[in-house]
């Protein structure tokens, strides 16, 4: 069998795709030039162009990291610090430009591509007319890990590679997706957990204004932004865990790219790795005070959809009730809240007299990880004049809602959810990408947020609105999940 190709030319130079399952294909795009030798832990540049035609029928370079256990392609796949490609999905037959959304990969910061197994657009496209766009980024100490005390100012934004290098890629999109068949003026940015979290950073960067439009935010807000101080520290440990003194850490430069994600490894040990990476409010990416800074410029432009799963981190269903002690709870919440993790303790301890463990403790790692962070920059959006909504996702015929649940979902990877809360989920997002409103047939009158009232859908086995009472808000609590003091 013959398969279909196609070429399309792109300011740097032709790309030759191929026809699968009703979208065209073109992968492992280069949008910046590879961020390695001296460019290791500098801002990415735009890539070279190139004279001849690309085979765009492959998946590119993932980036560095320690590959899942679970990832059963592993051995198909190629990681390296040379990464920086994104694949674009479009409709066999556009005939006018389409809507884009431009899908940012989730995995803590630390993990993940643009081309784990059951994420291409097909299943969650579908024969809808929109282009779908999937970019690579730095992940890890290569595109977090914040230097710039240490090494000068030429690594000053060194604390917000991976964010720079979706920037990058967003520029790319803007300057060569109506080649494919999309409308640079109608982008949407989607994202899950890690993903959603980038999304909440791009906004609240300056650097990335004007690139987009609409956003969608599963399992993900502000909270991952940190300051310089907190991120002082995660770099002491980081470089402990390499076996570096501070006055050492320009041997990161040349280390080998193995050793670099082996401290990592070590990192985790004391500082959950989840939470050590992400964006830095470093004056420089991020504004220190980013949230004033975006009151100030105002999100008038933005139409955001938001969200989380009802039980994102709860334990599996049958796991022993007793089986961590209050001590190891301590532990694990110091490890992955760092000088916050008192008053997450406090609630859990108030709420075990009348839940069991696991309910106990699923509930507040959930709230305080996901449900909290969602509510705070909500509202912080709402405030600052973007138009947001607000949902829950239920997981309907799962076992729990847990994280990654609702996007699974979108995907088709679960085969338990019931098919009709399924479908809903996508037409909701599949019409938020279309229109700006997640408003259908099945799910109307949906208001979006105000100062004063606070809307969320459920989306169980029917969507069901509800107004979320500000008993659910913990003020005290802050935005940034991690926070740890120097000294």
């Amino acid at each position: 069998m013959v398969t279909e190709k196609k070429t399309v030319q792109t300011k740097l130079g032709k790309v030759c795709g191929q026809l699968v399952d009703g979208m065209w294909e073109y992968r492992g795009i280069p949008f910046a030039q590879p961020p390695v030798g001296d460019r290791r832990f500098l801002p990415p540049l735009s890539a070279e162009p190139w004279s001849d035609i690309r085979d765009a029928t492959k998946d590119g370079v993932r980036p560095w990291q320690k590959p899942a256990p679970w990832a059963t392609d592993a051995n198909d796949h190629i990681y390296g610090e040379d990464c920086l490609n994104l694949n674009i999905w479009s409709p066999e037959n556009c005939e006018k430009p389409c809507p884009v959304v431009v899908f940012i990969f989730g995995g803590g910061h630390f993990e993940g591509s643009n081309c784990e197994v059951g994420m291409t657009a097909q299943p969650f496209i579908g024969h809808e007319d929109i282009v779908m766009v999937a970019p690579n980024y730095r992940v890890g100490p290569l595109g977090y890990l914040y230097l710039g005390h240490l090494l000068g100012e030429k690594y000053a934004a060194s604390g917000n590679l991976g964010l720079l290098d979706q920037i990058a890629a967003l520029r790319w999109v803007r300057e060569n997706i109506a080649s494919f068949g999309g409308d640079p003026h109608h982008v949407t940015v989607m994202g899950q957990s890690a993903g959603a979290k980038s999304i909440a950073s791009l906004i609240a960067s300056p650097l990335a204004e004007g690139l987009f439009d609409q956003c969608i935010l599963m399992s993900g807000g502000l909270q991952c932004i940190k300051d310089i101080g907190t991120e002082k520290v995660l770099t002491a440990n980081y470089l402990r865990a390499a076996g570096l003194e501070e006055a050492q850490a320009a041997q990161l430069l040349t280390a080998p790219p193995e050793a670099i994600r082996d401290a990592q490894e070590k990192a985790n040990e004391e500082f959950f790795k989840a939470e050590s990476y992400g964006a830095t409010a470093d004056g420089l990416v991020i504004p220190k005070d980013f949230r004033a800074d975006l009151r100030r410029r105002r999100l008038s432009h933005l139409r955001i959809l938001m969200g989380h799963t009802k039980e994102e981190l709860y334990l599996p269903p049958g796991q022993d009730a007793a089986v961590m002690s209050d001590q190891e709870v301590r532990h694990r919440m110091t490890w992955k809240f760092g000088e916050n993790a008192d008053h997450v303790l406090d609630v859990y301890r108030r709420r075990c007299p009348r839940l069991d463990f696991a309910k106990a403790y699923g509930l507040t790692m959930t709230e305080y990880t996901y449900v909290q962070a969602c509510l705070q920059t909500a509202s912080l959006f709402s405030d600052a004049g973007a138009t947001v909504f607000l949902y829950r996702w239920d997981a309907p015929g799962a076992p729990i809602a847990s994280h990654t649940s609702d996007l699974e979902t979108a995907f088709d990877r679960r085969s338990d959810i019931e098919p009709g809360a399924a479908a809903r989920l996508k037409r909701m997002l599949r019409q938020f990408i279309r229109t700006g409103s997640p408003e259908t047939p099945d799910m109307s009158g949906w208001p979006a947020c105000t100062a004063e009232r606070m809307p969320q859908m459920i989306l169980g086995r029917q969507a069901v609105s509800r107004l979320i009472p500000a008993s659910e808000a913990d003020d005290v609590f802050p935005l940034q999940v991690m926070r740890l003091q120097e000294g």
